[in-house]
């Protein structure tokens, strides 16, 4: 025996809603990994709503990130959403990275203030 979907209504204002949440959703103070996760939740919410191209959703995805990653994904060309998700979160894993090594590397540096000569 199959067994079928139950369609349930969901009212007007809702949907509007859902949408207009999502057309307002940005990165803000969110990490990109939050960001995404987000972005994709209203993504899979509102695709049975309310139909966009793949590039009006990848424009919207674009434009609700920070200037600086969205600024990435136009110099690379990237044209697919999948590819932009996993590259705004490879930059800023590269970036918060590169800083913390970066601020390892200061504990090595020689301060003389803070040797001491055994033979003085």
């Amino acid at each position: 025996m199959k067994e079928e979907l139950e369609i349930k209504y969901v009212p007007p204002s809702f949907s509007t809603h859902l949408i207009d949440n999502w057309h307002q959703h940005t990165q803000g103070n969110k990490s990109t990994k939050e960001y995404v996760k987000k972005f994709d939740e209203f993504l899979i919410r509102c695709s049975t709503l309310y139909r966009e191209s793949k590039a009006q959703i990848l424009f919207r995805f674009r434009a609700g990130l920070k200037d600086d990653l969205r600024t990435e994904l136009l110099v690379k060309e990237i044209n697919e959403l999948e590819v932009a998700y996993a590259s705004v979160q490879d930059l800023e894993f590269a970036r918060t990275t590169h800083t913390f090594k970066s601020h390892d590397y200061s504990a090595l540096v020689f301060r003389p203030s803070s040797y001491t000569n055994p033979m003085i």
